[in-house]
């Protein structure tokens, strides 16, 4: 008789071990980095409350263990001091009263409700640096140009200094480069232009690293249709060299989608 409960005591614990491998794993939901460089430059002054509604939209998709910087793009972006945004939200992990990891249920959920109100009050707060940076009035410096370019070098050390599943890039501009090297309002962007520029600068080692990077352009558009869709075409083509990934569908006066 031992004999017997012995062997069913030994069968249902290999029974529990095979179910509890059986069963499939929590998987945890992808996190990303979001860089969105923003165009202070003159020529997008009235295309601030675009970018008011858009980093709104961006902001409603960031979650527990997400990263969202905001830079300037400015008439010498690369060495802009200042990084208005610069936020790593911390993963979600349910701790009891005493900080230790639990699994409770009512525990898991309590603190669910309060890291989710702790986000959307940072979220606020960051809704205000950008109101602030945009609209403020005072005696600010006037961006007359734009360098676009140099920002994306911005991009790739926010990328590369902060490591997540997936990597965002945003750009919150009309994509008009206007710097000491190129000015799109007056380049005949045709397709052997396009080609001698990306030329130039692959060979100054001037092209970013931007691999696997999914980008959005935001408030693009200027100068009518002809030249919307010739500066268009130099940034597909000059992302793809980057490595980046930018399709027609997210480029645009407006942000249509942002399923990130």
């Amino acid at each position: 008789m031992r004999l017997l409960w012995t062997l069913a005591i030994f069968l249902i614990a290999i029974n529990l071990i095979s179910c509890d491998k059986s069963r499939p794993e929590k998987k945890r939901h992808p996190n990303k980095t979001v860089v969105v460089l923003c165009d202070l430059s003159e020529s997008t002054r009235n295309l601030r409350a675009n970018y008011i509604h858009s980093f709104k939209t961006i902001l409603s998709s960031i979650g527990h263990g997400d990263v969202i910087v905001v830079a300037k793009i400015t008439d010498a972006s690369v060495v802009e001091p200042e990084i208005p945004i610069n936020e790593a939200f911390p993963e979600f992990v349910p701790r009891d009263q005493m900080g230790n990891r639990t699994d409770n249920p009512i525990l898991v959920q309590s603190a669910k409700e309060d890291a989710n109100k702790k986000l959307e009050q940072k979220k606020e707060e960051l809704i205000k640096i950008i109101q602030y940076i945009l609209f403020a009035k005072g005696d600010h410096k006037r961006i007359m140009h734009t360098d676009i370019m140099s920002s994306l070098h911005v991009a790739e050390r926010i990328f590369r200094n902060y490591k997540r599943d997936k990597f965002i890039l945003v750009m919150l501009s009309d994509m008009i480069e206007d710097s000491s090297e190129y000015n799109f309002e007056k380049e005949n962007l045709n397709d052997r232009r396009i080609e001698e520029i990306i030329k130039s600068e692959k060979a100054k080692n001037k092209i970013p690293a931007l691999k696997d990077v999914k980008v959005y352009v935001v408030a693009a558009g200027a100068g009518g249709s002809t030249r919307f869709f010739a500066i268009q075409n130099f940034w597909l083509r000059y992302f793809k060299e980057c490595g980046a990934n930018l399709s027609k569908e997210n480029y645009g006066s407006a942000l249509l989608s942002f399923d990130e």
